[in-house]
């Protein structure tokens, strides 16, 4: 970080955190045999390297949908980050065990991640609400978070049951709306935002290359900061994963190179919809995610 008295447009104040980061290694821990793309390796050594220039001081490891429910290798890496971070995992809740649950506890996992977007599942209303109920069975004791990899339309599928579900409910990358038509416009777009105002879910500021031609993107983030200042959470969604509209000629096998994301700009932009606000710029880097991911010490 810069010592000048005046901060630069992509400094980061202290004790940041990037609240969304994959690790990918396939020689080590092999993929699951129906991935739907194959990621380049991207391990613990490249994320902290990508950290450590951006200036961040936690990160939160998110389960890739290419390794269905196997965990191993983002526990490892979580275990090597020696209780400076978090985790969320992906969990299959009819088998996984309480001892296993607890093992991943003790590590620093406090969520489980429900991904309907990266596995092309459109869901109805009673699905996905037995979906969230059967999750929070499992781990309800344990005050995980649900992370949601959903678009803005299945908000307004899970609202009404969102304000009993009795733990945190965070959505992955702004509810990833729509690309062609302005959010406000959008089906579960009223839902999402009355959500957030009443604190009942949190959103990540993070993945805005998903759907970077969205109309009104602007004034859609900056809505969601006024209404929710306390809600939000940034993340660089490091590193990069094209998906399934990546594969090299459609082919799902073929190794993927990972987008090409100017992070610096990302910072910038999103200092600029804090209204360049030193108090907003704090929560939303800082004391937000320690707030969800659970994180007390002291940086």
């Amino acid at each position: 970080m810069s010592s000048s008295s005046s901060p630069k447009s992509t400094d980061l104040p202290r004790g940041t955190w990037d609240s969304h980061v994959h690790v990918v290694d396939e020689e080590a821990f092999p993929l699951a045999k129906d991935h739907a793309f194959r990621p380049k390796k991207a391990t613990l050594e490249d994320l902290l390297k990508f950290e450590a220039q951006l200036g961040t001081d936690h990160v939160c490891l998110v389960a890739v949908s290419v390794y269905d429910t196997d965990n191993n290798l983002l526990l490892q890496s979580l275990g090597h980050l020696k209780g400076k971070g978090r985790a969320v995992v992906s969990i299959d809740p009819e088998t996984i065990s309480e001892q296993e649950l607890d093992e991943m506890h003790a590590l620093g996992v406090r969520g489980i991640r429900i991904n309907l977007k990266s596995t092309s599942q459109n869901k109805s209303k009673k699905e996905l609400i037995t979906t969230l109920r059967s999750y929070v069975q499992r781990i309800h004791r344990l005050k995980w978070a649900i992370q949601l990899h959903i678009g803005l339309a299945d908000i307004e599928k899970i609202a009404s049951e969102v304000p009993n579900l009795g733990v945190p409910v965070v959505i992955d990358h702004l509810a990833t709306p729509e690309k062609t038509l302005a959010p406000r416009l959008q089906p579960g777009y009223a839902e999402c935002l009355d959500l957030l105002s009443k604190k009942q879910v949190w959103i990540k500021l993070s993945g805005i290359y998903r759907f970077a031609e969205l109309p009104e993107l602007d004034s859609y983030v900056r809505e969601i900061l006024r209404v929710a200042p306390t809600q939000v959470v940034w993340a660089s969604d490091w590193p990069h994963t094209g998906g399934v509209a990546a594969n090299p000629q459609g082919d799902r096998l073929a190794l993927q190179e990972y987008r090409i994301f100017d992070i610096s700009t990302f910072v910038a932009q999103c200092k600029q919809w804090c209204e360049e606000d030193e108090g907003l710029i704090q929560k939303i880097f800082v004391d937000n995610p320690r707030k969800l991911w659970q994180y007390e010490e002291e940086d």
